[in-house]
């Protein structure tokens, strides 16, 4: 994986995450300001990387190979 599809990995997983916590805590003060900061970083950087509208499935792989232990129904 070169550099700039690792780079957009790590994004697409904050994305992930920042998505987790806000569906866990919506009344969060910040939960909108986080996600949609973690939603154009994600965009920006798949972009770059050529990643935008490539299948899910596809995307999770390349989530799990950069992070091994994630687990998307977690």
């Amino acid at each position: 994986m070169d550099d700039t599809t690792r780079e957009a990995v790590r994004a697409f997983y904050r994305l992930l995450k920042a998505t987790a916590a806000a569906t866990d805590d919506p009344f969060n003060p910040g939960a909108d300001e986080t996600l949609t900061n973690a939603a154009y970083e994600a965009n920006a950087a798949m972009e770059a990387a050529g990643l935008l509208g490539r299948p899910g499935p596809e995307l999770f792989a390349l989530v799990r190979e950069e992070f091994p232990d994630f687990d998307p129904t977690a």
